[in-house]
């Protein structure tokens, strides 16, 4: 009879700069290792993804499986075939788990019967720490899932961070489900963000309740470029395109026209060329709060658009079918 309790699972692009130092932070676990595994799926990465995995099998209870459909959702859900023990912890590719990590996501969900899904720390490993303005005005928590303000206690699902979360596995069903549009996707250029929010939601609706801890501790890799503002302004339009599909009562009672919100069309028009002069603008915290709410103005015109093209396409599809 197998002692797994817990199963880690992970998918991975092109993660071989990162996984050798998630993999031997792993290997320094004080839980023995036939007690849990890691499933790690390589989602048809391109680099050294696969021999950096399997160069660690030897030293870690883990299991590589391929999934050649590009996509996180369809990566994990390949991962769900293969899950064992009581309890699930879902991360990323670029994560330090501290020593004790699955011991403590154990030991929470014992205390706390009355849960099934869990948070933990994560705390940031900079490459290069970003500058004053971006500590002092940048969404932490939207741009590397840092989550240090929370306090320990009951938290909505919608705070459930992707690199540091558990699920008891008997309230996970059979997959990853999560809107088709949602998530990274190696094919797609900007994709909406908040995957791991909406499969914690989903859980929460269907009667779970979420805890957070900050015993469960992670660093999450930041990589020298995220803090560029390129990168910071183009994850707020990810960010903007994943409210659309996550938090769709946002927009519910808001005015339309061609099924796209009206002020916030109407707001973008009017900030566009402000923002195109901000840009050459020096660094303020004032120059940052506008920029930065444009791009996710300009994520939310966009998924409607892109939703707006894809109605459109179905009923001409279905249109044709029928003659």
């Amino acid at each position: 009879m197998s002692k797994v309790k817990v199963t880690i699972l992970f998918s991975t692009y092109n993660g071989a700069k990162t996984l050798p130092t998630m993999l031997d932070a792993l290997c320094a676990s004080t839980l023995p290792h036939d007690e849990w595994k890691i499933v790690a799926v390589d989602n048809n990465s391109n680099d050294e993804t696969s021999k950096v995995l399997k160069s660690y099998q030897d030293r870690l209870p883990l299991e590589v499986y391929f999934e050649p459909k590009q996509g996180k959702q369809h990566a994990l859900t390949q991962g769900f075939r293969h899950l064992e023990g009581e309890l699930v912890i879902l991360t990323d590719d670029d994560v330090i788990p501290e020593p004790d990590w699955i011991e403590q996501f154990l030991a929470l969900a014992n205390e706390q019967p009355e849960f099934a899904i869990f948070g933990g720390l994560i705390m940031p490993e900079w490459e290069e720490k970003p500058g004053p303005l971006l500590m002092k005005y940048g969404h932490m928590g939207i741009l590397y899932a840092l989550n240090d303000d929370l306090r320990e206690g009951p938290i909505s699902a919608a705070l459930i961070s992707g690199p540091n979360s558990a699920f008891r596995r008997s309230i996970l069903g059979p997959g990853y489900i999560v809107h088709d549009d949602l998530g990274p996707d190696a094919t797609v250029a900007q994709f909406p963000m908040g995957e791991d929010t909406a499969f914690a939601m989903r859980l929460e609706r269907n009667g779970a309740r979420a805890f957070h801890s900050q015993r469960p501790k992670v660093r999450h890799m930041v990589r020298k470029g995220y803090v560029e503002e390129g990168w910071v302004l183009r994850r707020g339009e990810r960010y903007g395109m994943g409210l659309v599909i996550i938090r769709p009562n946002l927009f519910d009672r808001k005015a339309k026209f061609g099924g796209v919100p009206i002020g916030s069309a109407l707001s973008w028009l009017v900030m566009a060329p402000a923002s195109f002069i901000l840009k050459s603008f020096p660094q303020s915290g004032l120059r940052f709060k506008l920029l930065w709410a444009q791009s996710v103005r300009q994520g939310i015109l966009r998924q409607f658009l892109k939703q707006r093209t894809t109605t459109n396409s179905l009923i001409y599809s279905r249109i044709g079918a029928d003659k």
